[in-house]
């Protein structure tokens, strides 16, 4: 009996691999914890650049940002709008996914095609015709608006992404299911729907994320404040105040620990939807 020789590189040949990840990655990361660090820092310090550690230690940009423009108030609009438009959205795609993915009937490439074709549009090329519904369905400058639009605007990516995941999935459990008697919605939402859980892991936070930054349709379809999301109010900032160094780099850090959060809170089930398809 002979055994398949296995060769193995090296230790020090990784030398360079890993330390160009770790460029890399001190690369990306550094933007991020130069603004963290700096949330504690004076705005004399920040504009002098005079060390990178907080010297002396301050929480004044928290106080700014609370009192000043009252960040709390954006930051509960933002995560309304987050959190029910990421709910719209997945709500209607895996809908529209689930029949789309299982059963064959006139129609269905093509709608399939369309809410593909979607993800292709030019979000600025949208700006014109969503302002002119938004305003005759009566929604603007509202909250209810926003969710809706939010959720419009996140489907066709989770409906790709959750059929994909569908006709990957082996029907077979679906069929026992119905062999047992379970009806269609049965089947669906208590056979189906649990094991579409990555799947749905991973839309929710990119979702989420990209309502939670999203700027530029709240530009034109909010005007009042106390509909404003954070993106708006931290904008707003400097026009208001000056430019508070202190408060802009605060209120960026709170913006941030919310997605990251998330997303370490759903890492496992994220990471297992990203891998699904790639063992067979």
């Amino acid at each position: 009996m002979t055994a398949a020789a296995t060769t193995r590189r090296p230790l020090w040949t990784w030398i360079p691999v890993y330390g160009f990840l770790a460029a890399v990655a001190l690369l990306a990361l550094a933007p991020t914890a130069w603004v963290m660090l700096s949330s504690f820092k004076t705005g004399n310090q920040i504009f002098t650049g005079e060390g990178l550690w907080p010297d002396p230690f301050t929480l004044q940009g928290f106080t700014d940002v609370f009192t000043q423009i009252h960040l709390h108030r954006y930051l509960l609009n933002t995560l309304i709008y987050a959190v029910f438009g990421t709910l719209g959205a997945l709500t209607a795609a895996y809908l529209a996914a689930y029949p789309l993915a299982r059963y064959a009937f006139a129609g269905r490439n093509a709608l399939v095609a369309l809410f593909s074709l979607a993800l292709a549009l030019p979000l600025v090329g949208l700006a014109t015709p969503v302002f002119f519904v938004v305003r005759e369905l009566g929604l603007f400058d509202s909250r209810i608006g926003m969710v809706v639009f939010y959720a419009a605007l996140q489907f066709p990516f989770t409906f790709v992404v959750l059929r994909a995941f569908l006709v990957s999935t082996p029907p077979e459990l679906e069929e026992a299911a119905m062999m047992d008697g379970a009806g269609y919605f049965t089947t669906m939402f208590r056979v189906v729907l649990p094991l579409t859980r990555p799947a749905l892991a991973t839309v929710s936070v990119v979702a989420f994320v990209n309502i939670w930054n999203e700027f530029f349709f709240a530009n034109l379809l909010l005007v009042s404040q106390e509909n404003q999301n954070v993106q708006l109010a931290l904008a707003g900032f400097k026009s208001q105040f000056g430019f508070n160094v202190t408060g802009a780099v605060t209120g960026a850090t709170l913006v941030m620990l919310v997605p990251v959060l998330l997303f370490l809170l759903l890492q496992r089930h994220v990471i297992a939807g990203l891998t699904a398809g790639a063992v067979k």
